[in-house]
């Protein structure tokens, strides 16, 4: 596999953005182009490294057991992490090749001098969390661990890049919660996850994703902070884990996996204190511009909101109306990753005496469990080689049913 060339042209696609383009080349010839399109305002910030396209053809590399080529130079600390990164995946997805990067290196002392601080903003518990720790100047009441300058929004990753009807009034909400914040906030286009990373986003590449944005701009920041997805203590192979990625970082770019240190109970409790989260949070997978308040993760925050006492807080956020006791006994939890969760929810339950949740949520993990072993034989396919889609089918099977 080699990276063929980059251009960087004015964004054919929206005005007032600046577009980089990779041409890379499969072995067997075939060819494909992906494209960044950033605000022309943060332009001058755009990598002339093969940095980021290294990351964008990591996971395609080991997935087709291609050796990677490119003639752009590239930090001799991404190469090297990279190479920790690809023994990760290999571990965790035996079908994955644990190839060779051949490309000049280069090595800067220090982080960025003059490099600001940035953080992915999705809408989500994890982004929020993110967030409110780390704005110094607002009196929230609220601990504050560091600044952040701006705030990154990906169209392409949750929502696919196609898909305007729903990518707009999530970001309409999302501009409001910003301006709320008082960070820049630049919306960045990509159609890496459609033309390059179609499969397994979740499972593995969606930490390299924003890896890939991050040092897209690398000449603008030192520092990007991720959202982490899991606690430390709970920690399973995962597209965003807290040990692939920092790897994606370079001698002057840092990416911080950041939150891994509290529950999804305990984000949610600090999420529902912040007031530009209470009206423009966003967890449903179910629809990409409001919470449909009837999908397992809708409901299992909207749980945890009400153990939390903060329903009348997040009132705006979520349809009250459609939320029933009677209904968590029903929930499909899912794999294991989801039973994490539930775990966290189910003991936060407890604690607070609410045996009302606490019951149906015990129906409901026991109910799931009679799903887990066609889940473990998905998990199994998931990890062959040649068969890997078959197990992500079965899963979608076992996991596709919504509360009603």
């Amino acid at each position: 596999m080699r990276l063929l060339d980059v251009t960087i042209t004015p964004s054919p696609r929206t005005p007032g953005y600046t577009r980089s383009t990779g041409s890379i080349a499969y072995d067997n010839g075939e060819q494909l182009q992906v494209w960044v399109d950033v605000p022309d305002a943060i332009a001058a910030g755009l990598s002339d490294s093969g940095n980021p396209w290294l990351i964008a053809m990591l996971p395609m590399a080991a997935t087709r057991h291609e050796n990677i080529e490119l003639s752009l130079p590239v930090d001799g600390l991404l190469k090297e992490n990279l190479g920790a990164v690809l023994r990760v995946w290999v571990d965790w997805f035996p079908d994955l090749a644990e190839i060779a990067i051949d490309c000049p290196t280069y090595h800067t002392d220090g982080l960025h001098p003059d490099g600001k601080i940035a953080a992915f903003f999705s809408g989500g518990v994890d982004s929020y969390f993110t967030l409110a720790r780390h704005l110094p100047d607002k009196d929230y009441g609220l601990p504050c661990i560091g600044d952040i300058d701006d705030l990154l929004t990906v169209w392409g990753f949750d929502v696919r890049i196609h898909n305007e009807t729903g990518f707009t009034p999530l970001l309409n909400m999302l501009t409001h919660a910003a301006g709320r914040i008082g960070r820049n906030h630049f919306v960045i286009h990509t159609n890496l996850r459609d033309q390059a990373w179609t499969e397994r986003w979740a499972q593995l590449t969606h930490g390299a994703g924003m890896g890939f944005v991050s040092l897209m701009l690398e000449k603008r920041y030192r520092q990007v902070l991720l959202g982490s997805s899991y606690p430390y203590p709970t920690l399973l192979p995962w597209g965003s884990h807290p040990m692939t990625d920092p790897l994606f970082s370079t001698s002057t770019t840092q990416v911080v996996h950041d939150g891994a240190v509290a529950t999804r109970v305990e984000k949610t409790e600090l999420v529902a204190r912040f007031p530009p989260a209470q009206t423009a949070l966003h967890v449903c997978m179910a629809l990409p511009e409001k919470n449909c308040s009837h999908c397992e993760k809708c409901y299992r925050t909207m749980i945890t909101l009400d153990i939390l006492g903060k329903k009348e807080a997040m009132a705006e956020s979520f349809d009250w109306s459609r939320y029933d006791l009677a209904k968590i006994k029903k929930l499909s939890v899912g794999g294991i990753h989801n039973l994490v969760v539930h775990r966290a929810i189910l003991q936060a339950a407890e604690k607070a005496g609410r045996q009302d949740i606490a019951s149906g949520l015990r129906q409901a993990m026991w109910r799931s469990t009679l799903s887990f072993p066609f889940l473990k034989i998905s998990e199994r396919l998931f990890k062959l080689p040649g068969v890997w889609r078959a197990g992500m089918l079965l899963r979608k099977l076992v996991l596709h049913k919504k509360l009603n």
